[in-house]
C-alpha cells in the first residue's frame, strides 16, 4: 500500500484518491528510494508458470523478467486500489523490490487471478518432479 501511496504522489495521472499522509520515516527506511524510470508506460505482461514478464510492446524491450521462484508476494484488487497489481520479486539489480501495475477497470483481479494460477501451477510441477538432493562426494 505505501509502495502505491509513494507512486500516486510522485506520478501525474496515475489513477486513485489518496489522503495525503505525512511520511513514515520507518517505513521510508525500509522502502529505500523508489525507482521511477518505467512508471506511467504502457506495458504487455506475460504470466506463465517460469515466471512474470514485463515488456515495452512498441519497441519488445523487456524491462522485468521474474522466476516464479524470486516472487515473494503478490496482492491487487482491493477495494480501495482496485485497479493496482502489486507484487515484490527479487532481482540481481533491485535485489528486492515491490513492482507496481496499474490495470485498465477490471484488469486487475484478472492478472492476480492469472499469477496464483501459476504459482499454483508451477507447485504442482515442483511435487510432481522435486529437485535433485545432490550429495557430496566422500573424502
Amino acid at each position: 500500500r505505501e509502495a502505491i501511496n509513494r507512486l500516486y504522489e510522485a506520478v501525474p495521472g496515475v489513477k486513485g484518491i489518496w489522503k495525503k499522509k505525512a511520511p513514515n520515516k520507518a517505513l521510508f527506511s525500509i522502502l529505500g528510494k523508489s525507482n521511477l524510470r518505467f512508471a506511467g508506460m504502457s506495458i504487455a505482461v506475460n504470466i506463465s508458470v517460469d515466471g512474470l514478464n514485463l515488456m515495452i510492446p512498441t519497441t519488445r524491450q523487456i524491462i522485468a523478467n521474474h522466476h516464479m521462484q524470486s516472487i515473494s508476494f503478490a496482492s491487487g484488487g482491493d477495494t480501495d486500489t482496485m485497479d493496482y497489481v502489486a507484487y515484490v520479486a527479487k532481482d540481481p539489480i533491485n535485489q528486492r523490490a515491490c513492482h507496481i501495475l496499474e490495470c485498465c477497470e477490471g484488469l486487475a483481479q484478472s492478472v492476480i487471478s492469472t499469477v496464483g494460477q501459476a504459482f499454483e501451477l508451477r507447485f504442482k510441477q515442483y511435487l510432481h518432479s522435486p529437485p535433485k538432493v545432490v550429495v557430496p562426494p566422500d573424502r
